[in-house]
């Protein structure tokens, strides 16, 4: 069944609502991924937030601080963590307990189950962001984009980002048996798409062209160059949208292609 058709057919709504409750309460049962996701950026954004110095303009960033320079990394860790930590964990699960098997089996698409997944991934993405946002601005006086440009860019890149993480996500569930296989490959991807999104430090305060280069044509190193220029006021022109953009279609088509359902 389309989504076209669950969009037309009430019982079909239903069923699907139904399903991403399922999902998410599944999800709450498990709090470790959401822990991640969520507990992580929280606590080094107040971590950060909490000292002075980081929160002062620096002549050697741009005229902006510390701060404002890690947020977006923080941002994008949120999603890596749950595109590389959560989602495919959860679906190589279902596969080795035979959910997968028997979803296929029954009157629902098995594309519902990864669509609901999808679904409360990328509310748990959201609400993350939100939050680091909210509390950033409201109690460590994080400076946000100002006009509405600036917004797009940083939603179209957030959007952008998180297509592409739940895409690498997807790759590997759709290859890996198990949990443990998966969490084998996740670690593989999620520790150098971390240090690409100025994590563990910023880009720019790396010398060296092979790195420059690199974060140029990876997904999370795109998606830094973009949201630090909307946060700086800056434009940062087609090129890291458009390695987001390809990332992102490409990781889904490749997820669609090797996904097996035993």
């Amino acid at each position: 069944m389309s989504a076209l058709t669950i969009g037309t057919n009430p019982r079909a709504r239903h069923a699907f609502g139904r399903l991403v409750v399922s999902e998410a309460r599944i999800a709450r049962r498990r709090p470790t991924g959401v822990a991640v996701a969520l507990g992580v950026p929280l606590v080094l954004l107040v971590i950060f937030g909490c000292i002075p110095a980081t929160t002062r303009p620096e002549a050697a960033l741009g005229g902006i601080s510390f701060f404002n320079l890690y947020v977006p990394s923080l941002l994008l860790f949120g999603l890596i963590a749950v595109g590389l930590a959560v989602l495919p964990q959860q679906l190589a699960g279902y596969r080795q307990q035979g959910v997968l098997r028997r979803m296929s089996t029954t009157p629902a698409p098995p594309s519902w189950l990864l669509a609901a997944q999808m679904t409360v991934n990328m509310a748990l993405a959201a609400a993350g962001i939100v939050l680091l946002l909210g509390l950033g601005a409201g109690v460590f006086g994080l400076a946000l984009p100002h006009t509405a440009g600036e917004w797009l860019i940083a939603l179209l890149t957030l959007v952008l980002t998180a297509g592409a993480t739940l895409g690498l996500g997807l790759c590997v569930a759709a290859v890996a048996g198990t949990p443990q296989v998966a969490n084998a490959l996740t670690i593989v991807l999620f520790y150098p798409m971390a240090f690409f999104s100025g994590l563990y430090v910023p880009i720019q305060e790396i010398h060296s062209t092979v790195i420059s280069d690199l974060a140029k044509v990876l997904p999370t190193g795109a998606g830094f160059t973009a949201l630090h220029a909307a946060f700086s006021g800056q434009s940062p022109g087609l090129r890291p949208l458009l390695v987001l953009a390809a990332w992102a279609i490409g990781a889904s088509v490749a997820a669609v292609r090797l996904f097996r359902w035993e």
